[in-house]
């Protein structure tokens, strides 16, 4: 045998085996992307693109697998490659999902913990990625109001194929096919699933749809059907892939640097574009060269091997171990909540995943099954039983984050005048938060600002506009329905007699067009419509708490930082809405007008602060010195007029 055949030989075999280090490194690399990406710091704003290329890794591996199993023996077992497949996901996903709906009760507040109720048994049935396509969620609200199972959506996606693919790929070798039937199937889905991608106009569906991210996982496996045919060795030689493998890693990397989620070329055909690039990076880690040697470092394949483990655990101490708890941010932070997700993730991979794949824990398939079945069953159980439904009372979209009981009698049964101290805003004070995101914002902040005497209660609710609707689109995401939505002024009607100030928070929600409940035709942000819809609502909620001593304020509209016009941005729709609140504000006496953009510094200044780091919702601790040194004085010195106007009535 000649030299070049020698070499050609063991490039075929190296290609052909299953396990390569670095495979295990490209891992590494993908998981590391999703990581620093979900810490919120700001070196990797494309990192999310670690998940497509986990995708693409997913899809050639799983059916080199088959194919090598097919071709050695003639047939695919399918039971028993599910069954593989149950032992190796399911132990630390449903671990991973029991902990956070246990943890959930006493860590989240009660719109967390209904948000993570519906994505527990999403995940558990493998459907969150639809779920959160109904729910008209975006990838770039994930840090608005986070879930810590919000990260599942990706493994619904991978789980789907794993029952799809397996099956086409048993049914062609049943039939008497080969690979090349198998490449050709592969390559209509795959343009059948850029066609899907470039048809909607709905950036969540080409995210989270199984069919628009089909073609990642897809061209995994047609890969994997290439590279093992009979002119592989010619075709994947290891001098004409190394190079174009190095060059495709170092792609992966820019990319994650430069792009984000709002990037314009992601939604027409770019991610399946970037699975192109994936592929390459895999050819180039399966075959010698200085590709495989880099992506074969040891510390970057322990990692990879990890990858599984730590991208089930990271998201949930993120969100969880965050800066309030852990009195930590930056780096620093980062480095901690890295360091708690590796431990866990190790002793997961020990103690629990590597027992279960290796069979010394629940040897027998049944038991194996019958096991997986019942902690499904469990978990589902634990959600539906002990986190609360927002369906659950007629107010349960308020969500407390401080309560104060009121007093048992009110300051007129004492007959207090009105120069006496209770006149001066000091005593025992609730307030009512509502709005969308932006006021759950505002509400922590109260309420981390707030001393015994102040209770808050938040009734912001994510993407809700003020006025009840079916729909609202923006200029990123287009339609999104809001039936979910509560009726946030008939909230504060409802719960008037609970507190003592209103807060109305007039976050971005407000500046897209919406489809008023029940009608058929859309209403334009800033439109005269509006204002006379809004002006109505208000005159509503007056005449109902005005007997009551309740204060209302108003803050009003500021601009989005960073990308106005992709989040949608309209400075009419500011301008309009600056003008209803000051109608508001010379209509009704205990109407009051917060001039919420004064208080927020130059998005320009050099203070080294990063007050809105989305640019639209507060820093935590911002929120708290905000509503510390502006707010609450402003909140006590309304609702002390609003009381001494009403005394002198």
């Amino acid at each position: 045998m000649s030299q070049k055949s020698a070499d050609l030989s063991a490039t075929d075999v190296g290609i052909r085996s299953t396990h390569h280090r670095g495979l295990d490194g490209l891992r590494g690399i993908a998981v590391i992307l999703v990581l620093v990406f979900h810490s919120g710091l700001d070196w990797l704003p494309g990192g999310f693109l670690g998940v497509s290329l986990f995708f693409t890794l997913s899809g050639y591996l799983i059916v080199n697998l088959l194919l090598l199993e097919g071709e050695r023996a003639g047939r695919i077992d399918l039971r028993a490659f599910w069954s593989r497949r149950l032992r190796r996901l399911a132990p630390a996903s449903l671990a991973v999902v029991a902990v956070v709906v246990s943890l959930a009760t006493w860590l989240s507040t009660t719109v967390e913990a209904d948000r993570i109720r519906g994505d527990a048994i999403s995940a558990m049935v493998y459907v969150a990625n639809w779920r959160f396509i109904i729910e008209g969620q975006t990838y770039d609200q994930l840090f608005a109001t986070p879930s810590p199972l919000q990260h599942l959506w990706s493994l619904s996606i991978e789980e789907q194929m794993y029952l799809l693919v397996p099956l086409v790929v048993t049914l062609v070798f049943a039939w008497g096919g080969g690979r090349r039937v198998l490449s050709a199937l592969f390559s209509i889905g795959i343009s059948a699933s850029v066609l899907a991608s470039v048809a909607t106009d709905r950036d969540d569906v080409v995210y989270y749809g199984t069919h628009a991210r089909a073609a990642e996982l897809l061209l995994g496996a047609l890969l994997a059907c290439l590279i093992g045919g009979p002119r592989a060795r010619d075709a994947w030689h290891s001098r004409l892939w190394a190079a174009p493998g190095s060059m495709a890693v170092l792609v992966v990397i820019v990319l994650a640097r430069v792009s984000d989620v709002r990037s314009v070329w992601l939604y027409g055909g770019g991610l399946a574009l970037f699975s192109l690039v994936s592929a390459v990076a895999i050819l180039g880690s399966i075959v010698p060269g200085v590709t495989a040697r880099v992506l074969g470092w040891t510390p970057l394949v322990v990692v990879g091997q990890a990858s599984y483990g730590l991208y089930l655990i990271h998201w949930p101490i993120i969100v969880w171990l965050n800066e309030e708890r852990l009195g930590l941010d930056g780096v620093i932070l980062f480095a901690a909540q890295m360091g708690v997700t590796g431990l866990i993730a190790w002793g997961s991979y020990r103690l629990l995943e590597m027992p279960i794949r290796e069979r010394r824990m629940l040897r027998q398939p049944l038991l194996a099954a019958t096991t997986f079945i019942v902690s499904v069953i469990v978990t589902i159980g634990l959600a539906v039983t002990f986190l609360p439904s927002v369906d659950a009372t007629p107010d349960a979209r308020i969500q407390v984050l401080t309560t104060v009981p009121r007093p048992v009698t009110t300051p007129f049964d004492q007959q207090t005048d009105p120069g006496s101290t209770f006149f001066d805003g000091r005593g025992p004070l609730n307030i009512l938060v509502v709005g969308d995101s932006t006021a759950e914002n505002i509400a922590r902040g109260l309420a981390d600002a707030a001393d015994s005497e102040i209770g808050v209660v938040s009734g912001g609710v994510l993407g809700c506009p003020l006025i009840s609707s079916d729909r609202v689109r923006d200029r990123v995401t287009g339609e999104q329905d809001v039936t979910y939505c509560p009726d946030v002024f008939e909230l504060a009607v409802d719960n008037a007699s609970n507190v003592d100030v209103i807060l109305v928070v007039v976050g971005i929600a407000n500046q897209w067009d919406y489809l008023p409940a029940g009608r058929s035709q859309w209403v334009t942000a800033g439109s005269l419509e509006q204002r006379v819809a809004l002006d109505s609502l208000m005159e509503r909620i007056q005449n109902h708490v005005a007997a009551l001593s309740v204060a209302t304020l108003v803050l009003e509209a500021p601009s989005v930082r960073d990308d106005p016009v992709l989040l949608g941005d309209d400075p009419r729709s500011i301008a309009a809405w600056s003008e209803v609140i000051e109608g508001w504000d010379r209509e009704w006496a205990s109407v009051r007008m917060v001039p919420y953009a004064d208080l927020l510094s130059d998005p320009d200044s050099q203070s080294g602060r990063v007050e809105r780091p989305d640019g639209v919702h507060l820093d935590r601790a911002f929120a708290a010195d905000l509503a510390r040194d502006h707010l609450i004085p402003r909140i006590r010195q309304a609702w002390a007029s609003t009381l001494a106007d009403v005394a002198e009535s």
